[in-house]
């Protein structure tokens, strides 16, 4: 697949196929993650795979009350939309179903430039993502745990003393692959 494509092409899945996804494409989409560019080439980022049965009921768990918590700015956000907003809470309880959740971290707490390392951690979950699309996969940024306050627990209950919590990626084959939403105008300039 070329760049372009999978830059045009990629979308965030929210309803997946049961299909397992492979340990070979989990190390491949891992290892791209973390190619990622750094700030001053500390390697921000540790990720965590929750696939287990055990682990996707906790994180379920967790995301459910995310979702309870989430739902009166949904409500605000998409007021003249309530099925967005009953899809998306949907997704949050369910994950869509898919059959992996990757938890993407600080790997320490302590960096004095937390704006470089979110930045670290968020290129490295573009990678991810991409060479998630490039092996047929799809995915789903979740910002939402961190947003509401989650980030401490979601750390304690999968990856203490890793850093803190930055974001959530689900993972598997798309059962369906939503349309590209509309590109809006005006979003750069060129001097």
């Amino acid at each position: 697949m070329e760049t372009r494509e999978a830059l045009a092409g990629r979308r965030s899945v929210r309803l997946y196929r049961k299909d397992p996804v492979s340990q070979e494409d989990l190390t491949a989409i891992l290892e791209s993650a973390c190619m990622a560019p750094s700030a001053i080439n500390l390697q921000h980022w540790y990720f965590v795979v929750v696939r287990s049965p055990e682990a996707m009921a906790d994180f379920k768990e967790i995301m459910g009350r995310v979702s309870d918590k989430f739902h009166p700015i949904l409500k605000d956000r998409f007021a003249k939309n309530p099925e967005t907003v009953r899809d998306t809470e949907t997704f949050l309880n369910s994950l869509g179903g898919a059959p992996v959740c990757i938890l993407a971290f600080f790997l320490k707490n302590d960096y004095p430039d937390r704006d470089g390392a979110m930045q670290s951690v968020s290129a490295a979950l573009e990678n991810l993502m991409l060479a998630a699309w490039d092996r047929g996969l799809g995915t789903c940024w979740m910002s939402a745990p961190q947003r509401m306050g989650f980030g401490p627990e979601l750390n304690a209950r999968f990856a203490p003393d890793k850093g803190e919590f930055v974001a959530a990626v689900t993972l598997g084959y798309p059962a369906k692959v939503p349309p590209m939403p509309r590109r809006r105008e005006g979003r750069y300039t060129i001097v």
